[in-house]
């Protein structure tokens, strides 16, 4: 059985995020996870550090919090701080970045596994006590230490696509966040357990969460928005998970182009029935259900519901998780 978790953005409205979090534990989410929309909306640490206040049991996490675009002190410094303040509901989740948050903002990396590992290496060693060296192509600390005898138990989760990085999950994180094709989810869940048992660990160590744009249009949602949405999530994809799909190329090449061109809102032309099925759980209640019960059978243990949020979405939450429940 797997369990269902909210998600939101920082790039929402403090009204809805508010909401969310003052209510999760009443409609029985299992947690709340907070992607960052980098350089817009409220800001990750505060909004996380928000929620964690405003709730009293859920676990919250950051789904995720680029390693790419952060100081790794800094990263360090507000995990150490959301974990004590939360009484150890905190999670951390991280990854690389999305592939046109890094284009926009000139960022290339050409070791994007190597850094992410020791990205995820040296923050364990800080929450350990421990001083820390590390030097690669993003960080440059030497002796650094928190300062802090409180070995903090923060668990680590990867937000990730491509082969290498999936491997990567299955080596060395206590879960991952999988977004994509419902088509993909399955191989990623694959390539997880597998780098789990090619390094000695049991693939149930390794939470599988998988976090696509949920559009209940039983309760109104907005069309337009939704396909925003799907038009970033797509254009995001690497062009190794593009190539695994049964979908016209040319139509998912000019989706592609058009979110890198001129942003989400062109792109939207290319975004049909096909694409949407593809790349986000919609429909009805129960058609929305079915599909949470499909993902959950490729060895997924969590799903979450959300963003975007539109119509009568605070209804349609009721709703959905009195079903599960």
């Amino acid at each position: 059985m797997y369990k269902l978790s909210i998600g939101m953005t920082t790039n929402m409205k403090t009204s809805a995020t508010q909401w969310l979090a003052g209510n999760a534990d009443r409609l029985g989410a299992h947690r709340i996870w907070i992607g960052e929309d980098i350089g817009l909306g409220q800001d990750i640490f505060v909004l996380t550090a928000a929620t964690l206040l405003e709730s009293d049991r859920v676990q919250v996490g950051t789904g995720i919090t680029p390693i790419s675009v952060h100081n790794l002190t800094t990263l360090a410094r507000a995990g150490m701080t959301l974990q004590q303040i939360s009484n150890d509901r905190f999670i951390f989740g991280t990854g690389i970045g999305g592939l046109q948050d890094l284009e926009r903002r000139g960022i290339e990396i050409e070791k994007p596994v190597t850094v992410l590992r020791e990205g995820v290496k040296a923050l364990r060693k800080l929450w350990n006590g421990e001083k820390v060296t590390v030097s690669n192509e993003l960080f440059d600390i030497q002796g650094y230490s928190l300062r802090s005898s409180n070995n903090l138990n923060i668990p680590i989760f990867l937000g990730v696509r491509g082969p290498q990085m999936l491997r990567l999950a299955g080596k060395i994180a206590d879960g991952v966040i999988l977004s994509g094709p419902i088509d993909y989810l399955q191989y990623a869940i694959e390539r997880v357990n597998k780098a789990a048992k090619d390094n000695g660990r049991r693939p149930d160590e390794i939470e599988k969460l998988v976090w696509l744009p949920t559009i209940p249009t039983f309760k109104g949602g907005n069309e337009k928005l939704a396909k925003r949405v799907v038009a970033v999530v797509a254009a995001d994809m690497p062009q190794t998970v593009l190539d695994m799909l049964s979908i016209d190329r040319e139509k998912l090449d000019a989706l592609v182009n058009a979110v890198a061109s001129s942003g989400a809102q062109d792109a939207t032309e290319y975004v049909d029935e096909e694409i949407m099925n593809m790349f986000a759980i919609t429909g009805t209640k129960a058609q929305m259900i079915e599909i949470f019960s499909s993902i959950a059978k490729l060895g997924a243990n969590e799903i979450l519901v959300g963003p975007p949020f539109s119509g009568n979405w605070r209804t349609a939450l009721e709703e959905i998780f009195a079903e599960i429940e």
